[in-house]
């Protein structure tokens, strides 16, 4: 596996591609020091922790935000979009950075993906921060939260979501972001083309759609075994307090599953914590990250 890059002069950050698990992603890094890997969630792509990689990469960090296995300009491949190949994605990306473990933080599915990877691979997990995530093996996806998870079970109908939810990329994008965010809106109109620019990539929507796509089959049968399995390395959920989606109720089903929890509720934010309160939340970050043991193996 290797990394090649190429400078972003105008915000410091370098762009890179790395080879890993068979698919090639693209990421954004800057900083030296202990990696951290920032997972986005959906409909993202690495711009959705613009705010954080400047401040975490000054504080002493390695930062490297990739852009998920079929999202922006990495690959897109017809499969591999169950939790367990999405998870070998994460330390083969570490692998290929050239380090051994990483502190992996994850935001909505980067967070789905984030809360499996300490079960799937324990030693590559230094520490683990969480915001606005469901487990795998949740709740959220079940009868009894219907119809908030309703959109989830359009995707499985990628004609009729196609239709309903993508006929046009850029209402779809502010739809989105609008209806699960807390009350004030901090997104530029520069913001959201950046986000559509993205789903317009060929191949973004349909592969964005294939991770919902899994959950119930194959990911509900290949994370049976791990169903009693347990996060033991340092966690952080950082939670938007004001999620209509991802509710507060998820976090504590989730936080169920971890022995070394910290949390903090971001009150004036809704589903998209890190970029509706940037500040509270990177604060929140690094008290965490400059506090808490590390599980780095060596």
């Amino acid at each position: 596996m290797a990394a090649t890059h190429t400078t972003h002069s105008a915000e410091s950050w370098t762009h890179g591609d790395a080879v890993t698990n068979g698919v090639r992603l693209h990421y954004v890094e800057q900083g030296e020091g202990p990696l951290i890997l920032l997972l986005h969630g959906f409909p993202e792509h690495w711009y959705s922790w613009r705010h954080q990689i400047g401040p975490l990469a000054k504080a002493g960090f390695r930062v490297v935000a990739p852009d998920l296995r079929g999202y922006n300009l990495s690959q897109k491949p017809r499969g591999g979009y169950d939790i367990k190949t999405l998870t070998t994605d994460v330390r083969g990306l570490i692998r290929a950075l050239g380090e051994r473990s990483a502190t992996v933080v994850g935001h909505d599915w980067g967070g789905i993906i984030a809360l499996q990877f300490p079960i799937d691979y324990p030693k590559a997990c230094d520490r683990l921060i969480v915001m606005n995530a469901p487990l795998i093996r949740s709740r959220y996806w079940q009868r009894d939260n219907y119809p908030n998870n309703l959109y989830a079970l359009v995707m499985h109908l990628p004609f009729l979501a196609k239709r309903r939810m993508w006929g046009d990329v850029d209402a779809a994008v502010r739809q989105i972001f609008r209806g699960v965010a807390a009350d004030h809106e901090p997104w530029s109109e520069e913001d959201y083309a950046e986000f559509a620019r993205a789903l317009r990539q060929p191949g973004a929507i349909d592969a964005a759609m294939k991770y919902y796509r899994n959950i119930y089959w194959p990911d509900w049968f290949l994370t049976w075994q791990d169903r009693n399995e347990r996060v033991r390395c340092p966690t952080q959920f950082i939670w938007g307090a004001q999620d209509r989606a991802v509710r507060l109720e998820f976090m504590e089903e989730a936080a169920g599953q971890v022995d070394n929890l910290r949390t903090h509720i971001v009150e004036q934010a809704g589903h998209w914590v890190q970029q509706e309160q940037p500040a509270e939340v990177t604060a929140a970050m690094l008290a965490f990250l400059t506090n808490s043991p590390s599980n780095r193996a060596e």
